[in-house]
């Protein structure tokens, strides 16, 4: 959500924003199983959530809840669930992470195969910290894909607002990655690069499936399962490729789209970043 949509919310319902702090100083850890994708902004985690939600056990939305963002979780609303459900849901829990496993179980229950929620939303990197802290039994696979790729596709995607600046896009990347960076070596994240996925995805999906604890689906590379989504219905470019096959086409774009300044202010900004996952820097 941006920022003056958070704002609009707590300007209907002020009553709310008190609530939405006790919430989020949760008073038990959840002992539930989750898949959470999360990334920078266009590192490929649509294409990982889209690839994981295709295997019958991992169900999911077709869009970002946003659910642990600086949001108004009392004004949360979920397809699907209707607002006196949810509205049931929310009354029985004291906190975020309780309602989160709540929330979760009701999607789940609709599905008879499914065993896991996908939760994709990218800026959950940035509760990075907290997630591992009170989800500490759920999966978390870090997308990650070389920034200047990134900036390329956030420059044509509006709804990615970093985009609109080399300079801030950097430096949101790096704010991205650092979360990630600070937490180590951790059994339940796995960091997947999005040039491993599209150069070797049978490999990359069997290695995320087995990091999930469940076994590689053959239909999890048939884009005709994996694109059968309401995010590869918007009739936009930035979702085309959704609905091809995987491919290396876009590994190091930025080396044909950028100019060379464009390329050394995000190389000053995010060097150290990038050569922590093994991207050169010139």
């Amino acid at each position: 959500m941006t920022l003056p949509q958070v704002i609009n919310q707590f300007i209907k319902h002020p009553s709310h924003l008190p609530k939405n702090i006790i919430w989020r100083f949760p008073k038990k850890i959840s002992t539930k199983k989750h898949i959470f994708v999360l990334g920078a902004p266009r590192s490929g985690t649509t294409l990982a959530k889209l690839i994981l939600t295709s295997h019958p056990y991992l169900v999911g939305p077709g869009y970002e809840t946003a659910f642990f963002t600086y949001r108004d979780i009392f004004s949360f609303r979920f397809t699907g669930i209707k607002q006196k459900k949810m509205n049931e849901l929310r009354q029985n829990c004291h906190d975020i992470v309780e309602f989160f496993d709540v929330f979760t179980h009701q999607v789940l229950m609709d599905h008879s195969e499914a065993k896991y929620y996908v939760e994709k939303t990218p800026q959950h990197v940035l509760q990075l910290g907290f997630l591992t802290k009170y989800f500490p039994n759920s999966k978390f696979i870090h997308m990650v894909r070389d920034g200047r790729d990134g900036y390329c596709s956030a420059k044509h995607h509006k709804n990615v607002v970093q985009g609109s600046d080399v300079k801030r896009y950097a430096k949101y990347w790096r704010k991205c990655l650092n979360s990630r960076i600070k937490l180590g070596d951790k059994e339940n994240i796995l960091d997947v690069k999005y040039e491993t996925l599209a150069s070797a995805p049978e490999t990359t999906i069997k290695r995320m499936m087995s990091f999930i604890g469940e076994t590689y689906h053959p239909q999890q590379l048939e884009p005709g399962k994996y694109s059968n989504n309401a995010i590869t219905k918007i009739k936009t470019p930035v979702f085309a490729k959704l609905s091809s096959n995987i491919n290396n086409s876009s590994i190091q774009r930025y080396k044909k789209e950028l100019s060379t300044e464009e390329i050394e202010i995000f190389n000053n900004i995010a060097s150290e970043q990038l050569r922590h996952f093994a991207y050169e820097v010139e």
